[in-house]
């Protein structure tokens, strides 16, 4: 640094030359000494007054926490990773009995905020302390009770006003539809309503406790609907349940919403997904906005800004109907 400011000084003499005479200056050996004193004094000066160099702190990292490794939660951080520009650390849950092996590990770690996908990984994040969480792909995330002031979350569902007014685009008479879920899902239902009051439908929910009592609410639900709107909502529905309801509104002709494509080959007549990309933008525009508090600001859970929408073409045609302009894309031949 000091040969830098005597550089520096030597460029400003040539630039700015003194007016005298070289030669009535010039100094003997001990004469040249002092001089040299003087200047090395000046340049110790000079840097005193000049603020030191400021240290630039490293970005917080992230952490991300799986419940397992089914697509659903591999896709979300894979698009997390793709997205975050700092260091992600990653913690996967497998093995139950190493849980608090990880918690431990992610507890003493550095970054600040964790993203917990699924709700094993969410319930493990609830332990810790002194950390913000992110939670997604958590459906009944009021049932775990999860949401608190450094915990809150982003939609695992579709938009649903999106769904609705595709649903009444295909098919404009759709006026009566049947949703059947478990109990505390006050934010879902709240949503729900409000796209089918939007979409000028009446929503008839019915809440139940276990996979049987679903299936025999449909079918008390059934003949005063006109179609069913499928939520995935694994406490109260199973494979073997889901098919007996895709059956069923097959034989009865009902219309069924359902919230993937692979259910449209069970008869299924308009499905609603996500995108990974939608959720990791999501939960990384929550990260940032955590980063910069002292808990995580904003609503308990956000919604997700796109779905990818497909239309069954055979049930449609099964049921007389034709696909407006509006949905043409949409389409999907199981």
């Amino acid at each position: 640094m000091q040969d830098v400011r005597i550089r520096f000084i030597t460029r400003l003499s040539a630039r700015n030359q003194l007016p005298w005479n070289r030669g009535l200056f010039s100094f003997s050996g001990r004469q040249s000494l002092w001089a040299a004193c003087l200047l090395m004094a000046f340049c110790a000066v000079l840097a005193g007054c000049l603020p030191p160099p400021q240290a630039t702190a490293p970005a917080p990292g992230l952490t991300v926490l799986l419940s397992g490794s089914s697509p659903a939660f591999a896709g979300v951080q894979r698009e997390i990773g793709k997205k975050f520009p700092q260091r992600v650390d990653t913690y996967t849950l497998d093995d139950e009995s190493l849980y608090p092996a990880v918690q431990k590990k992610i507890q003493a770690s550095d970054p600040p905020v964790v993203v917990a996908i699924g709700l094993p990984a969410a319930r493990l994040a609830q332990g810790l302390s002194g950390k913000k969480v992110i939670f997604c792909q958590v459906f009944n995330y009021e049932d775990a009770e999860l949401v608190t002031p450094w915990m809150k979350g982003v939609s695992a569902t579709a938009p649903i006003r999106e769904q609705f007014r595709a649903w009444k685009a295909l098919y404009p008479k759709l006026t009566r539809v049947g949703v059947i879920t478990g109990t505390n899902l006050q934010g879902l239902m709240e949503e729900a309503r409000a796209a089918a009051k939007e979409n000028q439908i009446m929503l008839d929910h019915v809440e139940v406790r276990s996979d049987k009592e679903t299936l025999y609410a449909y079918k008390q639900l059934s003949p005063k609907i006109q179609g069913l709107w499928l939520v995935p909502d694994n406490r109260v529905l199973s494979q073997d349940v889901i098919r007996d309801i895709m059956a069923h509104s097959v034989k009865e002709g009902k219309q069924v919403a359902v919230f993937g494509r692979e259910l449209l080959g069970l008869g299924g007549l308009i499905s609603a997904e996500t995108s990974y990309a939608d959720i990791a933008e999501q939960v990384l525009a929550r990260v940032r906005r955590a980063q910069e508090a002292s808990g995580v600001p904003g609503a308990p859970v956000i919604p997700l800004t796109r779905t990818v929408i497909k239309i069954n073409t055979v049930m449609a045609k099964r049921l007389n109907m034709t696909l407006p302009a509006s949905l043409r894309g949409m389409d999907y031949a199981p």
